[in-house]
């Protein structure tokens, strides 16, 4: 009996010292969240949201970068079989994908933090496709060393700048407002787009080149390319960094307002996930740290910011009060055929 029960020990130990050598060459397998983002900026995204976020639930996040016309195009194609779990997105790129069907509606309850910021960027795209985690605009600066200063987009006709100007493509997020802008300038009013488009055709020859990115933008400048050109307000901190002496503008026609918005992509397997790093997204930790950083302009209210940093952001009444926003239903409806008229005139 007491043979038996030695050798029933014996192979009880054995048995769980192979269990525990079979678990020591066993790794834990890591949750992945995969965000569909700009590439901008990115060591700051990575110490400001990416690394506390990984941090505090214990998971992997990894990124599929590009523009928004580029990562549109990849969504729109693995529609019916998603890689990506949250898209950041921005202006008719972002309504665009909501009218597709890629956005899964958010689960308010999951995002208490919904509550603490700008009521216009809780459900900007309606359905609770998206939400609003920074609001940005585009405005003009120019080198004031190179010229006098500038105060509308009228200015962009003076002799002195001619081939030291830059304008965003036509498939960027803020293109089309470019047709706006100038329709407003030279025209009856942002709707008179004939004009802007006449506009633009007679200021293309003066152009050095149209930029796609904020890389592109700040590389001009750096090189002294540019003297005047339209820049995002999540831009401009680099552009400041480049050591030139440039200046920001409200202009007489104001400043085009987007909401970037974080939507869940239908299809992901990582539901809960998707809408914990949405919350993240838009607490006074990360907000503040971005805001701090110049990368992003806070929509959580709590967020309070030293006027130094403030007047560098879409933040305070002077810069709120001058936003325009256009209609993103109708930039999308022009978009493709915006894009080959634009191709049209910067070819002649």
């Amino acid at each position: 009996m007491r043979k038996s029960l030695l050798v029933l020990v014996g192979l009880a130990l054995m048995a769980g010292s192979l269990l525990f050598f079979a678990g020591c060459g066993k790794k834990e397998r890591v949750q992945t969240l995969i965000i569909s983002q700009w590439g901008f900026n990115m060591d700051l995204l990575e110490k400001n949201l990416i690394a506390p976020f990984e941090k505090k639930y214990g998971v992997k996040v990894e990124y599929e970068l590009g523009n928004n016309a580029e990562r549109l195009t990849k969504l729109l194609a693995r529609k019916d079989n998603p890689v990506v779990d949250v898209a950041l997105l921005s202006g008719s790129f972002a309504l665009q994908a909501m009218d597709e069907g890629l956005f899964l509606p958010y689960d308010p309850e999951k995002i208490p933090n919904l509550n603490k910021i700008l009521p216009a960027g809780v459900d900007p795209l309606g359905g609770r496709s998206a939400v609003g985690y920074t609001i940005t605009h585009m405005g003009l600066f120019y080198r004031s060393d190179k010229t006098a200063p500038i105060t509308t987009w009228r200015d962009l006709s003076r002799p002195e700048l001619q081939s030291f100007i830059s304008l965003p493509d036509m498939g960027t997020t803020y293109g089309p407002a470019v047709v706006y802008m100038l329709s407003k300038a030279w025209g009856s009013g942002f709707n008179d787009t004939e004009t802007g488009w006449a506009k633009l055709a007679e200021l293309s020859p003066a152009l050095k080149t149209s930029w796609n990115n904020n890389a592109e933008l700040n590389s001009l400048t750096m090189q002294e390319e540019i003297y005047v050109s339209p820049y995002t307000s999540f831009g401009w901190g680099q552009l400041e960094d480049t050591g030139h002496p440039v200046v920001s503008v409200i202009p007489e026609e104001g400043l085009t307002g987007i909401f970037n918005v974080a939507g869940i992509i239908k299809g992901t397997k990582n539901v809960d996930l998707a809408h914990a790093f949405i919350d993240f997204l838009l607490s006074h930790e990360v907000q503040y740290a971005q805001a701090m950083a110049l990368v992003e302009s806070p929509v959580n209210v709590d967020v309070i910011l030293p006027p130094e940093v403030g007047s560098k952001l879409t933040y305070g009444d002077d810069i709120i009060n001058n936003l325009v926003f256009f209609d993103e239903q109708e930039i999308a409806a022009n978009r493709a055929d915006w894009i080959t008229r634009w191709n049209r005139v910067r070819s002649k």
